[in-house]
């Protein structure tokens, strides 16, 4: 994170902040999980 990212975000309150953790824990949930691909098979 960029020194200023870092002050951007200091300087919101933190009603704010919480709005956007909501915001992106809802982006997380609508996007499905990627699952580990199973192993190839033996031949």
């Amino acid at each position: 994170m960029t020194l200023e990212m870092r002050q951007k975000l200091a300087r919101e309150s933190f009603a704010e902040k919480i709005r956007k953790v909501g915001q992106l824990i809802r982006l997380a949930k609508a996007f499905p999980r990627r699952t580990a691909k199973p192993p190839p098979a033996a031949k």
